[in-house]
């Protein structure tokens, strides 16, 4: 079962209409979208080009944050074409993205659970800092206990949380896992010429952890915590288009927290810390010098990447 999937918000041009953009939404992968207009248009002289992709949850909100913000330069009605440049048009898409997947969309007062089939995509920003909280027993004894402690270093980095029923799916760079430096989603098309930014974090959940995602800055003295349950076992990224690097040079990742956390953001943890215990639980896997079975491939993580024909058998079951 799938409550939370990703699709795609695309930037697509074409050289016979020079000035126009178009940008739209599809659960398919862009170029995808692009070939079915181009084929299924016989005024349109030459291919589309996909000049941008954003993965992101909230397709449908996402266009229209874009088809508003760029209204005065629609060409129709009737068309989802922009008389904008391309970077316009691209940079229109990543602060919606921010805007639509970005903490403010996730209701403080809930547990969110991640399992079954779900793909959850979080659009981050400089600062937000992550605590996984583990309890070691499935009744509850000993508490909560922090178990690392993650920041985001750049506005719009992303985090991906991917759900399996299988511990051997998934590996942690901070675990020391076989495989915990593999990037799960590396590209973002069939042929594999997409990067899929770079990835600068890989850790694993398993049932009963909790993510707490916390940002303040906003206001004095206040933090805004939103708690992700692991229902089963998850494969978590981290990735950005913006790297940041240490004053020695060395690459800020996902579990470098450079900042001290805020009194509001501890207060924010501990209240996490009386919640009910989860519906599910079980032990976190040991440290794997090798893995039991090879790590799947991106298309497991992102069924988009699959052959379109194996797609489609898929959904007729």
């Amino acid at each position: 079962m799938v409550t939370h999937d990703t699709g795609f918000v695309y930037v697509l041009s074409n050289p016979a209409m020079p000035g126009l953009v178009k940008v739209g939404f599809t659960k398919n992968l862009p170029e995808q979208r692009a070939d079915e207009l181009y084929r299924g248009h016989t005024g349109v002289p030459l291919p589309f080009e996909v000049a941008f992709r954003a993965r992101t949850m909230r397709w449908p909100a996402v266009e229209r944050l874009v088809h508003d913000r760029l209204a005065g330069r629609r060409i129709s009605k009737q068309r989802e074409f922009f008389s904008v440049a391309v970077d316009e048009a691209v940079e229109a898409v990543r602060e919606c993205v921010l805007e639509a997947d970005g903490i403010h969309a996730w209701a403080t007062d809930a547990r969110h659970p991640v399992g079954g089939r779900d793909r959850v995509v979080l659009a981050l920003e400089a600062d937000d800092v992550f605590v996984l909280l583990s309890q070691p027993s499935p009744l509850g004894g000993g508490g909560w206990q922090p178990l690392d402690l993650w920041q985001a270093h750049s506005d719009g980095d992303q985090l991906e949380i991917y759900a399996t029923d299988s511990p051997y799916e998934v590996a942690g760079f901070s675990d020391g896992d076989a495989g915990g430096e593999d990037d799960p989603v590396p590209y973002l098309d069939r042929v594999r010429e997409v990067a899929n930014g770079a990835l600068n974090g890989k850790e694993r959940l398993a049932p009963g952890d909790r993510l707490l995602w916390l940002r303040d800055g906003e206001q004095p003295d206040a933090c805004r915590g939103v708690v992700f349950e692991a229902r089963d076992y998850c494969q978590v990224a981290s990735r950005t288009w913006s790297p940041r690097w240490t004053p020695e040079g060395f690459p800020l990742v996902l579990n470098t927290l450079v900042r001290d956390p805020s009194p509001a953001m501890i207060a924010t943890a501990q209240a996490a810390c009386d919640l009910p215990g989860p519906r599910t639980w079980a032990p976190r896997p040991e440290k794997r010098e090798e893995p039991v079975f090879p790590l799947p491939g991106p298309e497991r993580w992102l069924p988009q990447l699959q052959p379109r024909n194996r797609r489609r058998r898929l959904r007729q079951r």
